[in-house]
This record gives C-alpha cells, structure tokens and sequence, in this order.
C-alpha cells in the first residue's frame, strides 16, 4: 500500500483531541501505512500553541490530506476554506459530539444553545468547507448525514498496550464508582437514589466519584458518608494509570436517553473494562456493544441498578468473570494499533474521490522572503 501524507490539525488539547487525533496519528505511523504530522499537543498541560502561517503553509503544501478536529468559529473554517482553495486539496473534519441538541444540562449548552452561533458556523462548515466528515458512531452519522454526504465513522479506540502496562492494587472493601467528566450530573441522578439504598445494607463497599460532584452527595445521609470517597481531578497523561489503580470493582456507566447522548461513544465503558472493572450500563447507544450477562450488566429502569450492584456486589464470581470477560473483547476490538487500517481507508478513499473530481493537488516552491510560487 502507498504511503499517504496525513497533516492532522488538532483543535483542542484536551482528551478529544487525545482520542480522535493524536492517537489515531501515533497508530498510523506505527503502523506504516502513513505518513503524519501534527499541530501541537500537550495533553491537556500548558497552553495550546498556535501554528504560524508559514509553518500551516509548508504542512498542507507537504500533505495529501488535511483533518481537522471541530472548532466551531467563523475565523477558524475561513481558514480552512482559503487553504482547500490555494492547495486543492481534501479536508476532513472530525466530530465527535452531536452539538446540534447539547441538553440544558450539559455546560457545553452556553455555546450551542438554539441559534448560537457555533451552532451556525458548524452547519455551515459542515455543508460548504470540509470534503469528508470522520465522526464516532452510527448515530452521529445517521444525524450529520442531512448536512454531508461523505461520513466516516471512526470509533474511538485505546492503546491497549499503555493501559495494560499498569496493574490494580490490592484492597480489602469492595469498591463501586463512576468515574466521568463534568458533563454527567444526570448520570448521578438515575444511580443516586439506588446508592442512597444500596450502601447502608453493605458497609463494606465504598463508591467514589470524582470531587467535582460533591454537592451531589452533600445532604447525602450521615450513616453512609464515609463510604464515599472523591477522586481529586487526574490528568489525561495519568488516567490510565490511576483510574486502573483505583481498582474500582463495579464501574458504573449511568446515561439518559437522549439525542445528545445517543451520540456518544463507548469510552467510558472500554476504559472500565481495561482498569478491571464489571460494569453496568444504561441501555443507550453508546452501551449497544455490551452482551448483556457477559460482558456488562444493563440496567434497564431505576429499580434495576439496584439488582445489578447488588447481585455484583454479592457474586464474586460473577463479577470476576464479566471484568475478565469485558477486558478480552475491548483488547480485541478496540486496539487502536490493530485498527490503524480503519483510519488508512477512510483517508485514502477521501484523497481518490477528492482527486477523481476536483484534479491535481496545488504545490508551490519556496523563493525566499516569505514568498512561494506555483510548481
């Protein structure tokens, strides 16, 4: 197969950033089958440093293809338009939320409230800048489809070889959790009520959450206080290390159902299962690849978390052999470096089509003082 130039020009130096860029980057040139550069990442340290024009000039004048992770901004897809125009050359966009019904809710709701204008500039972008667009799941598809025709779904993957590399500790109480961002409090209300019952019955267990939440539980009743436990931020460069060391037991994966959540990708659930966690689901989109008994527990109503703790809680075996069990098919399936060939296609068939209709890529030779001319 012939090596192709990837230029991946990552937007947000953040865990999507991580997740739907720099890894993917990591696993193509690994793999052989690419050639990638890429903007500036710093896992979620320091500020994310602006490339200059010359440098963005000399990427895409070296790249067969261009992708470009969201930023809803008007400045930002001119750009990208000018580029596509001076360089004749396809540019992808990757997405991986539906921003278009981002729930009250949801603290990303101050920028894509009705008529925003990130919201507008991300349909326009959509419709009249990128050639391709690169998304998560089948639903972020179906949706995103009445503004592209050309959508690639990408599924997030890990690499499975930097979580294995870190091993849980021992511990003597049994331990639930659900580890998240600031975007779940309604995650906490279909599990706060089922935990409020569940943890006076076994003072053994503990729950921990990330700190962030405490006002959830902070009339929380007296008898159970110190059976939870807050998990202080950890940073994207350590969460596998210290999410897998928590040595969480059950990992809870609570979600409404939603049109922003049916969006979602399966994170959260891949990540339980490589720390060693059993988990449970809610049944949503994003949890559909979990065989239920097997691989995971699915909570259907609110009275069914508390069948599935409990049953967890009091089967070891059980609950043995669904973390072994969840473990195995995320290891299998969701390798990043096993699937670095997902990500060759999609961009070679973007660069085929691209040249099919629109011809030649653009290149321009240096001269000297900041000047290029046409080759």
């Amino acid at each position: 197969m012939k090596k192709i130039k990837v230029y991946m020009h990552i937007s947000e130096n953040s865990g999507v950033g991580y997740y739907r860029l720099y890894l993917p980057a990591l696993s193509l040139i690994e793999s052989g089958l690419a050639d990638v550069r890429i903007n500036d990442f710093k896992f979620g340290e320091g500020d994310h440093v602006p490339i200059s024009d010359k440098v963005l000039f000399d990427m895409c004048n070296w790249a067969d293809i261009i992708v470009v992770g969201r930023l809803d901004q008007a400045e930002f897809y001119a750009k990208w338009g000018a580029i596509k125009e001076t360089f004749n050359i396809p540019i992808v966009m990757d997405t991986d939320d539906n921003v278009h019904n981002v729930p009250i809710t949801n603290p990303g709701y101050t920028g894509y409230a009705p008529n925003s204008s990130a919201k507008v500039w991300d349909t326009y972008a959509m419709e009249k800048v990128f050639d391709a667009i690169t998304t998560t799941t089948d639903s972020l598809k179906s949706y995103y489809e009445k503004y592209h025709p050309r959508i690639y779904i990408l599924p997030n993957n890990l690499d499975i070889g930097e979580w294995l590399k870190h091993s849980r500790k021992p511990h003597k109480k049994l331990r639930l959790g659900f580890m998240c961002s600031s975007a779940h409090a309604d995650g906490f209300g279909i599990i706060q009520k089922p935990l409020y019952e569940i943890l006076p019955k076994y003072p053994d267990v503990e729950f921990y959450y990330p700190d962030m939440y405490w006002r959830i539980f902070e009339h929380c009743p007296e008898k159970i206080r110190k059976q939870l436990k807050k998990v202080q931020w950890i940073k994207l460069q350590d969460w596998p290390k210290k999410l897998t060391e928590l040595s969480i037991d059950i990992g809870l994966a609570p979600l409404r159902d939603n049109y922003f959540n049916r969006g979602k990708s399966n994170l959260r659930y891949l990540e339980y299962a490589l720390a060693g966690m059993s988990p449970i689901v809610s049944p949503v989109e994003p949890y559909k690849c979990v065989e239920n008994e097997k691989t995971g527990l699915v909570a259907r109503e609110m009275s069914d978390w508390n069948v599935a703790i409990e049953r967890l809680i009091n089967d070891e075996k059980l609950r043995n052999t669904i973390a072994s069990n969840a473990k195995d098919y995320v290891i299998n399936s969701y390798n990043v470096y096993k699937n670095s060939k997902l990500w060759y296609n999609a961009y070679r068939e973007i660069i085929e089509k691209f040249r099919d209709f629109y011809g030649k890529k653009k290149e321009y030779e240096y001269i000297g003082k900041d000047k290029y001319k046409r080759v």
